[in-house]
């Protein structure tokens, strides 16, 4: 499994809950989602595809970020993503994947770190230094993610630098020669380096979990919310709570 992340960059672990495991998570996240659009339909309108900050408590009860917390810090979870890390990981945010409000909107290959405001050089720099990892959970059956494998180490080729910067007239919604579409089922896990070249797959109704854990570095734990962490309480009762 280790060795499969380190090559490619990601791994795909089919049915890895039942759907027994997610029907809890799946219902709060459901509720999260509804309570989310109604304050944000101007947000929705205009192309979001994701909320994120589930565990900050403002569309939910307390109770409910309690049995997310709970979700996330479970042992089968922190038995894939840990050995991933070189060192203990932690905790960073949540997000809620679905489709755009316009059928025919555009997805966009992209590097979550072109969004820190680092410089070229900079973001070629961390890329064999930093882990960071999005574990994403579908609750439909999805198109799933496009990704291109290796990328979490190795910078763009020119092909994939011009598609995913839109220059010389091309789009970040360009094929790529080199993108794998991992077709996502409900219960299935993708683990995937928030560094590598990838885009989501709209349609279908996708509505996907995901869970986001990163270094024990200050160059991540700056960006967290001390909103979305438990609370001293909540945090001694939960299983793997060195996260936060």
């Amino acid at each position: 499994m280790h060795n499969q992340y380190n090559i490619d960059g990601y791994l795909h672990i089919p049915q890895f809950f039942t759907l027994s495991n997610l029907l809890d998570i799946e219902t709060i996240l459901r509720q999260f989602h509804a309570a989310w659009m109604i304050d944000n339909q101007e947000v929705y309108q205009r192309g979001a595809i994701n909320s994120h900050s589930i565990t900050s408590g403002d569309y939910l009860k307390r109770e409910d970020v309690r049995r997310v917390f709970e979700f996330i810090t479970q042992p089968s979870v922190r038995s894939i993503i840990e050995p991933l890390f070189p060192h203990p990981p932690k905790f960073l945010n949540t997000q809620l994947f679905f489709d755009p409000c316009a059928p025919l909107q555009r997805n966009y290959w992209h590097r979550d770190v072109q969004y820190t405001g680092l410089g070229i050089a900079e973001q070629q720099a961390i890329l064999g230094s930093q882990t960071i990892l999005h574990c994403r959970i579908p609750l439909t059956a999805e198109h799933g993610i496009e990704l291109v494998p290796g990328s979490h180490r190795a910078w763009d080729t020119d092909e994939e630098y011009v598609v995913r910067m839109q220059l010389d007239g091309k789009t970040s919604s360009d094929a790529l020669t080199t993108g794998r579409i991992i077709p996502l089922e409900k219960g299935d896990v993708l683990i995937f380096s928030a560094n590598m070249i990838h885009r989501g797959l709209y349609g279908k109704d996708r509505f996907a979990f995901d869970i986001i854990y990163c270094d024990n570095s200050p160059d991540f734990l700056s960006f967290r919310d001390i909103g979305n962490l438990p609370t001293e309480e909540e945090c001694v009762q939960l299983p793997w709570n060195s996260i936060f």
